[in-house]
């Protein structure tokens, strides 16, 4: 069985919103691994989840939106079952001690692998995360609604030390802004000055703001890695900066 908490929280981290929709789903040895990418590719992602109480198969998630639904009626514990045909799952159940639902499967066949990063750059910032700055950049973005660009830079405080800075809407000369600054940061590059989508930054931090901790990385080639985990899961994701 599974707490409705975990399996939420397992959706939310790829689910993105809505961004994401159609995911495999690996399970082995009850390990589950699921591979995702933004429709435009600008993102990639992998999450893994110890322990999930679901034999072994690869099975195709088609709507995360609608599994998503079914899941929140329930309450409390979980259980997670297939129904096959041929021995291959057909169907998804999940029933807690009041509903059972059923949640069909699509056709492996339609549905390719995830993306994958073909090689990880060196990266010039790298910035630790818990959950207050976490909370705090959701927040930062959504003081901003009608911008969807930050801007990331290195800005040292009064004594000289290094921080980065968070700078939503930055990127427009005469405009409303909201600068963040993440002070635990190992900075490589003091010439870091990178673009990035601040709706894509905003949902991945929204997805893991349940996360105790997670860490940051930025390359002035232009990729940003997102990294958060707990004693059962990890999520990590890739995404790319924006043309200037």
């Amino acid at each position: 069985m599974i707490d409705k908490l975990d399996l939420v929280s397992i959706i939310s981290k790829y689910h993105l919103g809505g961004m994401v929709k159609a995911v495999r789903w690996n399970v082995k040895n009850n390990h589950l691994g699921i591979g995702f990418n933004s429709p435009s590719m600008e993102m990639i992602g992998n999450l893994e989840y110890k322990d999930f109480p679901l034999e072994d198969a690869t099975i195709a998630i088609s709507d995360t939106t609608q599994l998503s639904k079914l899941v929140g009626i329930t309450n409390g514990y979980l259980n997670l079952e297939f129904v096959k045909q041929n021995k291959l799952p057909i169907q998804l159940i999940i029933a807690d001690n009041q509903y059972t639902l059923n949640y069909a499967l699509a056709d492996l066949m339609l549905f390719a692998e995830a993306g994958q990063l073909e090689q990880e750059p060196e990266y010039d910032v790298i910035a630790e995360l818990d959950n207050e700055s976490i909370t705090a950049i959701v927040k930062a973005k959504q003081a901003l609604v009608d911008t969807n660009t930050v801007v990331l830079r290195s800005s040292p405080n009064d004594d000289g030390e290094d921080r980065l800075e968070m700078c939503f809407a930055g990127n427009i000369a005469f405009s409303n802004k909201v600068s963040f600054y993440l002070n635990e940061v190992e900075m490589k590059n003091q010439d870091l000055n990178e673009n990035y989508d601040s709706n894509m930054i905003k949902e991945i931090m929204y997805a893991n703001k349940d996360m105790p901790q997670g860490r940051m990385s930025v390359s002035a080639e232009g990729l940003m890695k997102l990294e958060f985990e707990d004693e059962k899961i990890k999520s990590t994701y890739y995404t790319v900066a924006k043309e200037k």
